[in-house]
């Protein structure tokens, strides 16, 4: 009966995993096929390139949710019974190691499906053995990642650090025959993630493999995002001195009047002393015209 349970969660996790978020959330947000753009393939790390990295942590929680969730509930269920209780990190690997299967190669898509990175981190994230080990973990990549600018490798580096300190955890520190199988699952998951990007290899050893450029996509957002900001911030502040002025004018209405007259007395006069100016040079010249005649 045990091992029809474990059968039974291995199959329903297959099913979940073949759920593909990364394709769900660019339809529905972008109405883009994100096998068609990028690297054409259906994962986190394509959703970085082309998106961005608010669109990809998005794509990364859930992901690794639809493979650690069920493996969870798989560990809980086997041990709260105490004669299936030794069955329980099996069960749980079992379980999460079908949903990374289902996503690498998803019934619903054809079988084409991604490549099991966020799956795998959701694998350990979820374990209530290697959960705080995988964000550990995590961090360290997060950084590594603004310097080592392909993404296959930090794969490779937290993938392959996990499954061995996985590989220590259950050899040495918990006893239990049944944990040889835990130790296989997670070698050859990570043989697994790293088949899958054997094109990475390829041309990253060609020399044709792109940079993801993750410091542009975290930090170049949040830069952008202050700069419109500060330009939103300008325009809000000559609103506001636009504003006070008129309320200035409204306020003051008898002062601009009297100041309109003022300028108006003032052109008045000007033109007045223009006028009398004029009057005066031709008195001018009518009396020299006179006094010229008087002569002759």
């Amino acid at each position: 009966m045990i091992y029809l349970f474990l059968v039974l969660a291995a199959v329903v996790a297959y099913f979940l995993g073949s759920i593909n978020f990364a394709r769900i959330f660019q339809w529905h947000l972008n109405k883009k096929d994100i096998t068609a753009e990028g690297s054409h393939n259906p994962g986190t790390m394509n959703v970085l390139r082309t998106r961005g990295f608010g669109e990809a942590m998005l794509t990364l929680a859930f992901e690794a949710l639809k493979v650690g969730g069920p493996a969870l509930a798989c560990w809980f269920a086997f041990g709260s019974n105490p004669d299936y209780q030794r069955f329980a990190d099996l069960a749980y690997f079992i379980s999460a190691a079908s949903g990374i299967f289902g996503h690498c190669f998803p019934i619903y898509y054809g079988f084409k499906g991604g490549k099991g990175v966020a799956c795998t981190f959701g694998m350990f994230l979820f374990n209530p053995h290697f959960w705080w080990v995988s964000l550990v973990g995590f961090a360290i990549c997060f950084v590594l990642f603004m310097f080592i600018q392909y993404g296959f490798i930090i794969s490779f580096i937290f993938i392959i650090g996990m499954a061995i300190y996985g590989t220590c955890f259950f050899s040495l520190l918990v006893t239990n025959p049944l944990n040889i199988g835990v130790i296989v699952i997670l070698w050859v998951n990570a043989l697994l993630v790293v088949f899958l990007h054997r094109g990475n290899i390829k041309r990253f050893l060609a020399g044709q493999e792109n940079k993801v450029n993750f410091r542009e996509k975290v930090f170049g957002k949040l830069k952008k995002h202050k700069q419109d900001d500060g330009a939103a911030n300008v325009n809000d502040d000559s609103k506001s001195d636009d504003r006070n002025n008129d309320v200035l004018e409204n306020k003051n209405p008898q002062k601009s009047g009297k100041n309109v007259a003022k300028s108006e007395k003032v052109k008045n006069v000007a033109a007045e002393n223009v006028n009398g100016a004029a009057k005066t040079a031709r008195k001018t010249k009518k009396t020299g015209k006179t006094e010229n005649e008087t002569k002759r």
